[in-house]
């Protein structure tokens, strides 16, 4: 059986973390969220992928290359321009030629587990989708249910006033004629899958099949917490590197070779710190937190429920929890960041968020004695100057002196 992984989109919800890479690409536990799809579905014996690439297709290909690496042989399509709106089903109807039966289709920005795939595996049939339950169902493509539970009666794509509490994962298995029922949807002008299959529904059934399992969205920049958080639940304890005297490792912690944690440091998992860091001295660590490689904490710097990407340096005596720092950033001693429920402004609106810190894109720099209030979205490159306090958010290539 082949799978088709659609990652041609921007995210353009999640910029700034978006401006120089594809949201697929974003790194949570230190990896691309598109490798929890493709090792979900290597784990499950499936090893023919095609992926549909657009928004800066070069650093998917690059990384993925032919799929030798990850043990499945990986094919791409071009999706060369998108839809105005909604262009998914226009996505997957680019890998048309590559496909002769059954298939499956699977979002390529949300991590998932191989028990997902497995669910949607051990039920289905010739058109089939897996759903979920969410708190937020708004947010996505609600779903309701035939009388019986096991067939999808319809499919609403964000509605103010959610009739369920049961949402579509986006993660469908389908035989080739749904290229016909694209052709039709796009002639009519609907380029995305939830349309399709909702005409789809007008003339055959579509069996609705459930899961528990990991399936979680990174829509905006703070969903990458969380999408970190279930990231690292479950990593296997593997220590690596030089630890030094007097450094205390507690419960699942991940360290990569040619890393140094320095002594006195406190480092409590879930946690993952990649390759050829330098952590400390002194320094804490705590749960949910994710370091990658090259990046160098300095020392009495705290960081909690973070995600802290590539080639990252922060000074010492700094304070950061619930926040995402982009790769290349530089902070100066005494950052801090404040965590606390905020107003987030984003593309589409201010969105409350709860217990949020700050968003700061790559190659940002931060001089010494700088504080950032809580929910503040720093733009990539932006220079800021010793012993400012930020309060709004920053435009990238944005200079406070």
């Amino acid at each position: 059986m082949k799978a088709v992984i659609l990652a041609g989109g921007e995210g353009t919800r999640l910029r700034p973390f978006t401006a120089t890479e594809p949201k697929v690409m974003a790194p949570v536990a230190n990896k691309p969220i598109l490798e929890y799809v493709v090792q979900a579905l290597v784990d499950n014996g499936i090893n023919q992928i095609v992926i549909v690439v657009g928004y800066r297709r070069q650093r998917i290909m690059s990384y993925f290359g032919d799929g030798d690496d990850f043990d499945t042989d990986i094919e791409y399509v071009i999706q060369r321009k998108q839809p105005p709106s909604g262009g998914t089903a226009h996505a997957l109807y680019q890998a048309k030629n590559k496909i002769d039966e059954e298939f499956l289709v699977l979002p390529g920005d949300n991590v998932i587990s191989k028990e997902t795939v497995a669910d949607l595996l051990a039920e289905m049939e010739e058109y089939s989708l897996l759903i979920t339950k969410s708190d937020i169902p708004s947010k996505y493509g609600v779903v309701t249910l035939k009388k019986g539970g096991k067939e999808i009666e319809n499919l609403v794509e964000k509605p103010e006033r959610s009739p369920s509490h049961l949402i579509s994962t986006c993660i469908c298995s389908f035989p080739p004629d749904i290229f016909d029922w694209i052709e039709q949807a796009m002639g009519d002008g609907y380029y995305d899958i939830p349309s399709v299959i909702q005409r789809i529904l007008k003339e055959k059934s579509i069996k609705a099949i459930r899961t528990d399992e990991t399936w979680i969205d990174a829509v905006y920049p703070w969903d990458l917490l969380d999408v970190n958080g279930a990231a690292l639940t479950g990593i296997n304890k593997n220590i690596n590197g030089l630890i030094q005297e007097n450094v205390i490792i507690k419960g699942d912690v991940k360290i990569g070779k040619g890393t140094r944690i320095r002594g006195g440091s406190f480092i409590e998992g879930p946690a993952v710190i990649g390759e050829g860091c330098d952590i400390g001295p002194n320094a804490c660590i705590l749960p949910s937190t994710s370091i990658d490689e090259n990046t160098k904490i300095g020392p009495f710097t705290v960081i909690q429920n973070s995600v802290i990407m590539r080639g990252v340096h922060i000074g010492s005596h700094s304070n950061i929890e619930n926040s995402v720092i982009g790769e290349g950033v530089v902070t100066g001693a005494n950052f801090s960041t404040y965590s606390e429920d905020s107003r987030v402004e984003a593309d589409d609106g201010l969105h409350e968020v709860e217990n949020i810190g700050v968003m700061i894109a790559e190659d940002t720099e931060i001089s010494s004695g700088v504080t950032v209030e809580s929910g503040v979205v720093i733009g990539k490159g932006c220079q800021v100057k010793s012993g400012r306090t930020i309060r709004e958010n920053l435009e990238s290539d944005s200079k406070a002196v």
